[in-house]
This record gives structure tokens, C-alpha cells and sequence, in this order.
């Protein structure tokens, strides 16, 4: 099925945002008022949970017609419409909100023609997702809240900015909240229709002085000289041939786009500014991804970090974003085969996906510490400010070398936990392992020995490390020299990891 022709544009018009806004929150259309009503745990389901919205939805009041519009996308009575838009249903259809049945009488009916998520305090217009029956999304569709949308937000370092930059905006959610901590935001994109829907949701949430929405590709459309304390991206990161959404891959088809951002943006950050992107890249035989992607941060002045979530092989990765593009099943077996030819011919085997975070080096060093690091656990749990924590961790560690380490007067973080597996034998519960976990860190747990176990609840905050060592060398019977470079590598990456704290 060839993309449908792109549904109306919400209104640019900020007097008509408030009065919009004014409705919705009158009805008390939030996150909170809309899980009361209907279960947080429906989103999940995606058009599965219409039917089960609707049963929810029957009492008829303001907020029950609002959800089935724009949460479940169902019609409506233009009576029902009538009485939750205080009258305005005319208005709302202007703006770009509603169609309008063109029946008059009992049995006219209304439809959303955008879908409204909320985000917290933040209400959120958008196109409605591929997944609606029926309708297939045009090229310039402008996507709701991803998860990546949504990893995203929660993984940015939240430091007070006084100018932020968000590039492929999208539907505007990395802006608004932005405008949070931010004097001012500039949101980029290169579809149209995607700077429109953002300008829409800067004014639906009374944030159009601060956020300034530009056309353009990436960081194309900035003025010169302009520099940023952050930068912010959720790019068209998709690597394969011939996507049809821009949100996927846009023009670019490789990994180009990611490189891009890790090379050219921060020309255009302040010193000590951060800059974080979800990025793919691609992963060939044979090759070290560590080393694959040193060559994206030489001579970029800044330290970076680079966490990686999760690798696909090429046929799991094409199938899942096939699908995403297009709902044609007829053509799904040809644009597979072209796929894996596409991959084959650049010796591509699997793709990695990851976060990338770079802070700007304030003392003109061309290249910085560029970390690496396969990641597991505490993606879920951990927020921007354990990005920020552990940047400080790692120059710490850097700055510290092994005599000044041993000097160190190390604490045990308060959010850690000491984990024990025990297996029944003879009667007894029998302790065979044990992990340490850091509630929110980012790779927070790790196995650990009786030793380090010892030496972990013994860091206080008040006694040198080198001393806890040589009571552990006491212990064992051993030379202290013949203990410390093991532990001390045991110790860093404790400290890596936020177990311990300097």
C-alpha cells in the first residue's frame, strides 16, 4: 500500500493552541486524569486496547469523548463532541484537530485527525501511528512516543542551559522538555511537517517564546556562530535501502547520519556541553565496534561514552523495520531479499544500537576519552543524572593513579545491594555466588567476591583504602604488593560502576 496523502496540519496559530489547551485541561486531559480513566497499562496494547478504551469511556463525560477522539481514534457523536469542546467543534476542525461528518443531523459524527499523548504535564500532538486500521501513514508522518523517543528523554543530562539544541525535532517532545531547563531551544527538522507539529505543540504548551522550530537537515539551519550548553538527538538512525518514512532514514541509508552528529555538532557546543544521540551502527565481520567507532570522535574535542544497548543480525533487524515501513505484505518478500543484498554487498552482519554521549573538553584537547562499553543491565532503571555521576566518576578515575587511589578514603553508595544465590544442600541454604547491584546505575550490578565484598561494606568514607587492603592481605596471608593490582582493578570498575563513590 503506497503512503496516503499527509492529513491536515494543526494550527500554527498560538491563540488557538490556548484555547485548545484551555478545553483539555478543563477536562482534565493529562497522564494522571487519562490512567485514572482508562489504566496505564493499556498503552502497551496498542489498537488491542480501543475496545477495551471505549467500554472504559461510557459515562460520556468531557474527558471520556476527549480519550475515545484522541487516545483510542474512535468517532464520536457531534452532540458528544459538542458538549466536551464547549461549542468549538467548528473551530477545532479549522485548526486541523477534527474531521467533521458532513451529515447533519442526530447522526453526524466527529474524528480526530491527530492523536494527543500526554507526557506528564505536557500535552502532545502528533500523527496517528501506523498500527490505525485502515490508513496507511504518508512519508512525512511525524511519530508519537517512541521508546526510543522516550529512552531518550529520560537518559538526558538535565543541566541548566541556556540554550538548547534539539535536531530532528519530530513531533517536538525532546524540546519541550528541554524548555524545562533551558533560557531558550532551538528544534530542527528536515520535514516540514514536522516543524509545524512541533511549532503547534510549543504553542499548545505555552513554550512558542522559547522554543524557535527551523526547516532544515540536522544542523543545517543554525546561524552562524550559534553554540549550544546542549544538544539533544533522536535522529533517522534506520540503516538499509529504499525506506519510505522520513522518520526512519530520511535520504540516508547507511550510518552516515550518526557520524555526522558525532563529527560536526560539537563545533556547535559551549564548553563543558553535552551532546546525546541514539545512534546505529554497523557491526562487520571481524571488526571491533570499539574500534569502528573511535574513528567517529577523533579530534572531536570531547569526551565521549558510548553505551551499547543491543545488537541485531541484519535479517532480524530488516524484518522488523520492513514491517515498521510499510504494511504492504505483498512486497514485504521482495524488499527483504533487497535488504540482505544491501547488506551483504557492505559486508555488513549485524547492526548495534546504542546511546552516545559527548561532553566538550574545556581544555582545547583535540580528542578526548572515548569510553565503549557493552551495557546490560540499568538501562531501564537509570536517568540523566547517573550520565552526569559517572562522566565525574571516569575523570576521577582518570585523574587518579594508583599510589593516590590507595590514599583514597572510598564510601559504599547507599543504593547498593548485595545480592546472594544460595542452592539447598543437606538440609542447608548454601551460598554458591553473589552480585553487587546499584539501584539506577547505568551496568549497576556485577558479581563479587567474599573479598571485595569485605572491602566494599568497609568503605566508609573514612579509612584509606590502602588500609583496608593490608587487613585483606593479613586475612590471606599474603603481601600486600602481591594483592593491590588486582584489586585495584577491581576497585575502578566498582567505582565505574557507582558501587563506590570518591
Amino acid at each position: 500500500m503506497p503512503p496516503s496523502p499527509s492529513p491536515p496540519l494543526p494550527t500554527a496559530d498560538p491563540g488557538a493552541a490556548a484555547r485548545i489547551r484551555a478545553v483539555l485541561d478543563a477536562a482534565g486531559y493529562t497522564s494522571a486524569g487519562i490512567d485514572a480513566l482508562v489504566g496505564a497499562d493499556l498503552t502497551a496494547l496498542g489498537q488491542r486496547a480501543v475496545p477495551v478504551v471505549v467500554q472504559r469511556t461510557a459515562s460520556g463525560t468531557p474527558l471520556d469523548t476527549l480519550v475515545r477522539l484522541f487516545q483510542a481514534g474512535v468517532a464520536v457523536s457531534r452532540a458528544a463532541a459538542d458538549d466536551a469542546l464547549q461549542g468549538d467543534t467548528e473551530h477545532w476542525a479549522r485548526w486541523g484537530l477534527l474531521q467533521l461528518d458532513p451529515a447533519a443531523g442526530t447522526g453526524a459524527t466527529v474524528r480526530a485527525t491527530v492523536q494527543l499523548g500526554c507526557h506528564g504535564d505536557l500535552v502532545v500532538a502528533t500523527d496517528w501511528g501506523p498500527s490505525r486500521p485502515n490508513v496507511a501513514t504518508p512519508a512525512d508522518y511525524v511519530m508519537g512516543f517512541s521508546p526510543s523517543t522516550l529512552t531518550l528523554a529520560r537518559l538526558t543530562v538535565r543541566a541548566q542551559s541556556r540554550a538548547t539544541l534539539d535536531l530532528g525535532t519530530g513531533c517536538g517532545l525532546q524540546a519541550l522538555l528541554a524548555a524545562e531547563h533551558s533560557d531558550r531551544v532551538v528544534a530542527t527538522d528536515v520535514n516540514p511537517r514536522a516543524v509545524r507539529f512541533a511549532a503547534f505543540n510549543a504553542a499548545l504548551n505555552n513554550r512558542s517564546s522559547t522554543i524557535d522550530c527551523r526547516q532544515g537537515d540536522l544542523l543545517q539551519p543554525l546561524r552562524g556562530g550559534e553554540v549550544f550548553d546542549s544538544i539533544v538527538s533522536n535522529p533517522p538512525f534506520v540503516m538499509g535501502p529504499d525506506t519510505t518514512h522520513m522518520f526512519m532514514s530520511g535520504a540516508r541509508q547507511d550510518e552516515n547520519v550518526c557520524r555526522r552528529i558525532a563529527r560536526e555538532a560539537p563545533r556547535h557546543l559551549s564548553d563543558g556541553g553535552w551532546c546525546q544521540f541514539l545512534a546505529n551502527w554497523a557491526v562487520r565481520a571481524g571488526e571491533d565496534w570499539r574500534e569502528h567507532l573511535h574513528t567517529w570522535f577523533a579530534g572531536n574535542g570531547c569526551d565521549v561514552w558510548v553505551i551499547r544497548r543491543e545488537r541485531q543480525p541484519v535479517d532480524e533487524y530488516a524484518a522488523l523495520w520492513i514491517e515498521t515501513d510499510s504494511d504492504d505484505h505483498a512486497e514485504y518478500a521482495r524488499r527483504f531479499d533487497a535488504w540482505m543484498r544491501w547488506y551483504d554487498e557492505r559486508g555488513i552482519a549485524a547492526i548495534d544500537y546504542g546511546l552516545v554521549t559527548m561532553r566538550k573538553r574545556d581544555d582545547g584537547a583535540a580528542t578526548g576519552r572515548i569510553r565503549c562499553d557493552d551495557v546490560r543491565g540499568g538501562w531501564d532503571d537509570a536517568g540523566g543524572d547517573e550520565i552526569a555521576a559517572a562522566f565525574h566518576r571516569h575523570d576521577w578515575l582518570d585523574a587518579t593513579d594508583d599510589a593516590a587511589l590507595l590514599q583514597a578514603r572510598l564510601r559504599c553508595a547507599e543504593t547498593a545491594r548485595l545480592r546472594r544465590e544460595l542452592v539447598a544442600v543437606g538440609g542447608e541454604w548454601v551460598p554458591v555466588a553473589a552480585r553487587l547491584h546499584v539501584e539506577g546505575g547505568i551496568d549497576g550490578e556485577g558479581g563479587i567476591d567474599p573479598h571485595g565484598e569485605r572491602i566494599v561494606a568497609a568503605c566508609a568514607g573514612e579509612t584509606p583504602l590502602s588500609a583496608l587492603l593490608a587487613d585483606l592481605a593479613a586475612r590471606l596471608g599474603t603481601d600486600l604488593s602481591a594483592l593491590a593490582p588486582d584489586v585495584l582493578r577491581a576497585v575502578r570498575r566498582l567505582v565505574e560502576r557507582g558501587a563506590l563513590l570518591p
